[in-house]
């Protein structure tokens, strides 16, 4: 076979070069049905995610919908300031925790989190 390699001018016979033309036209039809394999791929792991869904009974989320508020709660209070060092009370810290889940209680049930540490940034 090295002898092959090393002298071009002695091809077995019978042998045809195919060409630069040929070639090309393999490599693309290659390219193209490695592309439907994967395109068929990801529809059918939509197919699944769909039917899952739907035999659970959840609805799927499309994006996270705009909660309706009232004119009292778009008002929004600055801040208070806090000096240097100063950690806020205790129940600044719940009422933060709990606008929070419930914020989540409605988008995410199951989410489950602490907060550990509030301060200024």
């Amino acid at each position: 076979m090295w002898n092959l390699l090393a002298e071009a001018s002695s091809l077995p016979e019978g042998y045809q070069d195919p060409g630069i033309g040929t070639v090309a036209l393999y490599a693309l039809l290659g390219f193209i049905v490695v592309f439907i394999g994967i395109a068929f791929l990801v529809f059918v792991i939509w197919l699944i995610g769909t039917l899952v869904h739907k035999l659970s009974g959840k609805p799927m989320e499309k994006g996270a919908a705009p909660a309706a508020v009232d004119a009292k709660q778009a008002e929004i209070s600055p801040a208070p300031a806090y000096a240097a060092g100063e950690e806020p009370s205790e129940e600044t810290v719940a009422v933060i925790t709990a606008a929070i889940m419930a914020y989540y209680a409605k988008e995410k049930p199951g989410c489950g989190f602490t907060v550990k540490r509030i301060r200024k940034i």
